[in-house]
C-alpha cells in the first residue's frame, strides 16, 4: 500500500469502547446509517477471516485499513485512475471490469467493499479474485441492495443473495458466509435521511430521530424480522477450495 504513513480514517472510526462506526466528522448524516451497519459487518468478517497478504479492490481512500491492518501482513491496493475517492494509496491502476493482472495464487485475502454495484461486468471481479487467491484464501465482498443511486453514472446493479452466490460459484469459489444487514426500518430511515440531504441540519436531526425510533423494541423487532426479505445489503465471504491432496503411490 503506497503512502501508508499518510493514511487517516475516513468512513469508519473506532470508539473508545472498541466499537467500529461511521466517522461522525467525515460521513454526512445521509450516509451514517449504512456506514454504521457496514462498520459492524466488515469488522466482524475481517476479524474472523482476514489474514496474510491482502488485496483491496476498488480501494479508494482505503476506509477499511484501520480495521484490517492488525490482521494482515501486507496490503496491495487496486483502483481505477478516475476514482472519486482519490488515488494516493493505489499500487495498481486497473479496470475492475476486466481480468486483473495479479499474480496467480498470491493473496490470502481479497476485499471488495461496496464496489461491485459500480461494475458493468461484475463476474470479472469474482474471476480475478479466484485466480489471485491462494488455496484456502477468502474473498470478503459487500454489496448494497435497497439503496439509492450513487456515484452516477457508474451505478449499474443491485444483487440478491442468489446472484452473489451464483457469481462466486461460477468463479470456482465456495460461499461460506452470506448474510444480510438492515431491514425495512433501516431502509426507510435511510431514505428519509437522504430525502432531506440538501439541508444538512434537517438530515442530521432525522438521522438521530430515526436512530432513537429504531431502538424501540417493537421497531427493532420489525427490522430483524424483515432483514432477509428487505435488506439494505449483503456481506459475502467466499473461499477458494484447497488444492486436492496428491494421490499416494503403492
Amino acid at each position: 500500500m503506497k503512502n501508508v504513513d499518510q493514511w487517516k480514517p475516513t468512513k469508519f472510526e473506532r470508539t473508545d469502547k472498541g466499537v467500529w462506526r461511521s466517522n461522525r466528522e467525515e460521513v454526512p448524516a445521509r450516509s451514517r446509517l449504512i456506514a454504521d451497519r457496514l462498520a459492524s459487518v466488515y469488522a466482524t468478517a475481517i476479524a474472523t477471516h482476514a489474514k496474510g497478504r491482502l488485496a483491496d479492490l476498488g480501494c479508494g481512500a482505503v476506509p477499511l485499513y484501520g480495521i484490517y491492518r492488525d490482521y494482515v501482513s501486507d496490503v496491495f491496493c487496486v483502483d481505477w485512475p478516475g476514482s472519486t475517492h482519490g488515488t494516493a494509496y493505489v499500487d495498481l491502476f486497473a479496470d475492475l471490469n476486466e481480468q486483473l493482472v495479479l499474480e496467480e495464487g498470491s493473496f490470502d485475502t481479497i476485499i471488495a467493499s461496496d464496489v461491485i454495484e459500480h461494475l458493468h461486468t461484475p463476474q470479472a471481479l469474482f474471476d480475478s479474485a479466484a485466480r489471485a487467491l491462494r488455496p484456502g484464501g477468502k474473498l470478503i465482498l459487500g454489496a448494497p441492495f435497497l439503496y439509492w443511486l450513487h456515484e452516477v453514472p457508474h451505478d449499474y446493479h443491485r444483487y440478491t443473495r442468489f446472484a452473489l452466490d451464483r457469481m462466486a460459484a461460477k468463479a470456482g469459489l465456495s460461499t461460506i458466509e452470506l448474510s444480510s444487514y438492515g431491514g425495512v426500518t433501516d431502509v426507510l430511515s435511510d431514505l428519509a435521511t437522504k430525502a432531506v440531504s440538501t439541508r444538512p441540519w434537517i438530515a442530521d436531526s432525522v438521522y438521530w430521530l430515526t436512530r432513537l425510533m429504531r431502538a424501540l423494541p417493537p421497531v427493532e423487532k420489525l427490522g430483524l424480522a424483515t432483514r432477509e426479505s428487505m435488506p439494505m445489503g449483503y456481506l459475502l465471504v467466499a473461499e477458494k477450495p484447497s488444492a486436492p491432496s496428491a494421490s499416494r503411490g503403492s
